[in-house]
């Protein structure tokens, strides 16, 4: 049989020998997507808020699969858990390998709680093969639910939203599996130091395809929650369709694959298998603050920062490329000044007379989405009392704008979610987050398209800057010009600082703040010159 999901030094075993040695595995502790479901959650951590916490679910070992527990660190702070259940069933003559996956974050957000929960539920064939899986996010009001099948070579994807269900369908290569597909290969052939391989695989946690290099170096003795073990690292790189940077991880297994220890460098993150009463052991007052960690402070204030429309700035990524991270376009153009270091202008355009740029629009920059419902009623009736009479869409834009920020009345309600559109037009509650969604739903209501932008914001009462969203409408002369609803200023000044841009299709929003993890606790700024 061909190799599944691993590409260079290693082999797949073969059908027979690989179904049983799979079932044999699934009586061991395992270490499944852990890595893959703490990325996430710390992503959605850095601009997203949740309800109260779910308690953490209960499950015993059985004799058909076996559960594992892992902790979640953020910057040496404990933040949440990995709980994962793994059973394998009897299907006329083959097995299939059912897995459950519950993540839950704990943490505050500008002095206020949050929490993020995530469920995973994955059925496999015994070599790995993808049949289904099932999704679900507590992101907003309403819980958003991602699930897939696997049907002639596609992956039909269905996402629903409250009310609002939409169906999707990717090519599915022969080669990928399913999100539990990297742990699988590990666990499957172990790898010796000097070996490496590529595994291909979907991730509904950023709805996309993607693809983790393994690299092995040697084993080592590394600290674990409960002493120190001799195993074997191994670099990790996981890049996901449609983003420029790979994150760069490591990898510690034992003999037998289990990776029982994970960490993300960049992001300060660690995971440890541990304990049940060790990964759920919760704190009243979680010690780690998002906003606090991840404010980059400036050297002196950065005075009149609101009022700017030219800035240059000197960044530097210490482990980092910024000219790889930061984004370029009419606003902002980036040159490189070394290894780790750049310039980068920021110029604030007014919506009202926008130069005339090649910037297009896709169909997803248009449509309605999961999160983007812009053809929703209320968004609809909203759209039209915003625009009155208006003809112009630089009049409508900045009219929109203004509508959002009036309308909107907890700006700094940190612990809202990332609520869809929909959600937003009937509560009009929540942070930078809300504010972008919902600008961008009324934008496309009105016929122009929209999507968000991902960055950082100069935050005056810190005296850093801060991680923040806007919105980007296509204006007249095909130019991406940025407004935020939040400040609702009419036009953005110069202190705003983009990664990126996305227009949230396929409720794929955590793929959007993949950059910031390259950003994430090292970013440098400084202001060279502003007018």
């Amino acid at each position: 049989m061909p190799p599944l999901f691993v590409r260079g030094d290693c082999t797949s075993p073969t059908a027979a020998h690989g179904a049983a040695a799979f079932e044999k595995r699934t009586m061991r502790c395992r270490s499944l997507t852990v890595r893959h479901f703490a990325i996430g959650a710390a992503l959605a951590a850095v601009v997203l808020g949740c309800g109260k916490p779910r308690p953490a679910p209960r499950s015993q070992a059985s004799s058909d699969g076996h559960e594992t527990w892992d902790a979640v660190y953020l910057q040496e702070n404990q933040v949440g858990y990995v709980h994962v259940v793994e059973r394998v069933k009897k299907k006329e003559e083959t097995s299939l390998i059912e897995t459950k996956a519950d993540m839950a974050m704990s943490m505050k957000r500008a002095g206020q709680p949050i929490s993020i929960q995530t469920t995973r539920q994955c059925v496999e064939d015994s070599e790995g093969r993808l049949i289904s899986f099932r999704e679900e996010q507590q992101l907003g009001p309403s819980t958003g639910v991602t699930s897939g099948q696997v049907e002639n070579g596609k992956l039909v994807i269905t996402t629903t939203d409250g009310e609002h269900t939409r169906t999707r369908q990717i090519e599915f290569p022969t080669d990928a599996g399913g999100p539990f597909a990297p742990e699988h290969s590990l666990r499957r052939q172990p790898m010796k130091p000097g070996e490496n391989r590529s595994i291909r695989f979907f991730d509904p946690m950023v709805g996309a395809m993607a693809t983790e290099t393994l690299d092995a170096k040697d084993y080592e003795q590394i600290k674990l929650l409960d002493g120190n073990q001799k195993l074997l690292h191994i670099a990790s790189s996981l890049a996901i369709e449609g983003q420029p940077q790979p994150i760069r991880g490591v990898r510690w297994t034992d003999a037998d694959g289990e990776t029982l220890k994970a960490e993300v460098p960049g992001m300060k993150q660690v995971t440890y298998r541990t304990t049940k009463e060790q990964a759920t052991s919760s704190q009243d007052e979680p010690a780690f603050d998002v906003f606090r960690e991840t404010l980059v402070k400036l050297p002196k204030p950065f005075d009149e920062a609101r009022k700017t429309r030219r800035v240059r700035y000197a960044v530097e990524l210490p482990e980092g490329d910024p000219t790889a991270v930061f984004s370029v376009g009419p606003t902002q153009h980036v040159k490189s000044t070394g290894e780790h270091t750049a310039e980068i202008t920021v110029i604030s355009l007014d919506p009202l007379a926008p130069p005339r740029e090649g910037g297009t629009a896709s169909a997803e920059d248009r449509d309605p989405n999961s999160f983007i419902q812009s053809d929703d009623p209320k968004i609809v009736e909203m759209a039209q009392e915003a625009v009155g009479g208006r003809a112009s869409p630089g009049e409508i834009a900045v009219a929109l704008e203004e509508f959002v920020s009036r309308k909107m009345t907890a700006k700094r309600n940190y612990s809202t979610a990332f609520a869809t559109a929909a959600d937003v037009a009937r509560t009009l509650e929540g942070d930078c987050t809300e504010h972008a969604v919902l600008l961008a739903a009324l934008a496309r209501a009105s016929g122009i398209p929209a999507r968000v932008a991902i960055g950082l914001v100069y935050s005056p009462k810190d005296r850093g800057f801060a991680y923040h969203m806007w919105t980007e409408m296509l204006l007249k002369g095909g130019c991406w010009v940025p407004l935020d609803a939040t400040l609702g200023e009419g036009r953005i000044s110069a202190d705003h600082l983009k990664l990126a841009d996305s227009n949230l299709a396929d409720r794929a929003g955590l793929a959007s703040f993949l950059p910031m993890v390259e950003v994430l606790g090292q970013l440098k700024i400084e202001v060279l010159e502003a007018k």
